[in-house]
């Protein structure tokens, strides 16, 4: 059944984070209608409720869930009071505006405690109340990945340099590369294995490589912190996907004065590598990849979904590029 719903982007890229989020929507059959933003909120039409797991998936999206009622406080405290929690634990967060936060939380928090327990600690259901030119009441029943991929930041990782991709851009690469989350994701640049973390816990199956080797031993250390496994190995990228032909991949190429290409130029590395993907992927898989330079990569055989930009310091921003092949 169609439905209202409210997505709260994250505020590092909006264009990534809704290319992820209409990525994902779109591949478990959702049918996402987005109206205009509002700020970092997206408004949408969802022929069908996400599948359970799928927002749990996302890395630039803050919360997302239907829309329960949009209007006064009064009218609020109304809708709330014929919502059926089903006795779950629940906790209201009201976001900054004209009305006291914690004013909110109290007045719609005692109306939904008829039918459910407040718990702001481990709530099972989020009540999100949002201040703009109406009051807008969101149901969140299933937490996004937004704050749990922190939980693999790189001061969290035993092995961190060096320096691996944010885990929010990782995990957002990865989504892109593999939306329906069926079949095999390859990162052959792993590194210290940011990209394979988050594929890991987002349940994809994923394998990785790098020429280094040293490079892969740090991938496995770091993805057995976490509790994580992948299939990893020492190669070059244009063989081992030559030789693997997988369904997708995600990669963040050598690039930088700590990087290592086996003293290869990275044009013509990167020649290879975009050679063996156009010929090793399927139709419409995809090759999702940051570059300092999106003309390094030649991509006969791909059309191009999304390119966008993410800042990293004065000398250094990644274009990152969503190719689709041919």
């Amino acid at each position: 059944m169609a439905g209202e719903w409210v997505f709260e982007l994250g505020g590092e890229q909006l264009q990534l984070a809704r290319a992820e989020l209409e990525g994902l929507l779109s591949a478990a059959n959702c049918a996402p209608a987005f109206a205009a933003a509002s700020g970092l909120r997206l408004h949408c039409t969802l022929a069908r409720p996400p599948p359970a797991g799928l927002l749990g998936r996302l890395g630039m999206v803050r919360s997302g869930g239907e829309l329960a009622a949009a209007s006064s406080l009064a009218e609020l405290e109304t809708a709330a009071a014929a919502i059926d929690l089903g006795g779950a634990r629940f906790a209201v967060r009201c976001s900054p505006g004209p009305l006291e936060p914690q004013a909110v939380n109290q007045r719609l928090g005692a109306t939904l405690a008829k039918h459910g327990r407040v718990d702001l600690e481990r709530p099972e259901i989020t009540v999100r109340v949002f201040q703009g030119d109406a009051l807008e009441l969101m149901l969140e029943r299933e937490p996004t990945g937004y704050r749990r991929c922190l939980e693999h930041h790189l001061n969290r990782r035993p092995r961190f340099a060096p320096v691996s991709l944010p885990p929010r851009l990782a995990r957002a690469m990865v989504n892109l590369a593999l939306p329906s989350g069926d079949g095999q994701l390859l990162d052959p640049f792993c590194g210290t294995g940011g990209l394979l973390i988050e594929a890991a816990d987002c349940g994809l199956a994923a394998s990785g490589s790098d020429v280094d080797g040293e490079m892969v031993a740090a991938s496995r250390e770091n993805l057995r912190h976490f509790g994580f496994v992948a299939t990893l190995e020492q190669g070059d990228a244009a063989a081992v996907v030559q030789r693997t032909r997988p369904d997708a991949i995600a990669t963040d190429p050598p690039y930088g004065r700590s990087a290592s290409t086996a003293r290869e130029p990275l044009g013509e590395l990167l020649a290879r590598f975009s050679a063996a993907c156009a010929e090793a992927l399927p139709t419409s898989g995809r090759l999702v990849l940051t570059l300092p330079d999106p003309a390094l990569l030649p991509q006969a055989g791909f059309s191009e979904l999304h390119r966008c930009e993410w800042y990293v310091h004065g000398s250094l921003t990644r274009h990152l590029l969503v190719l689709e092949r041919d």
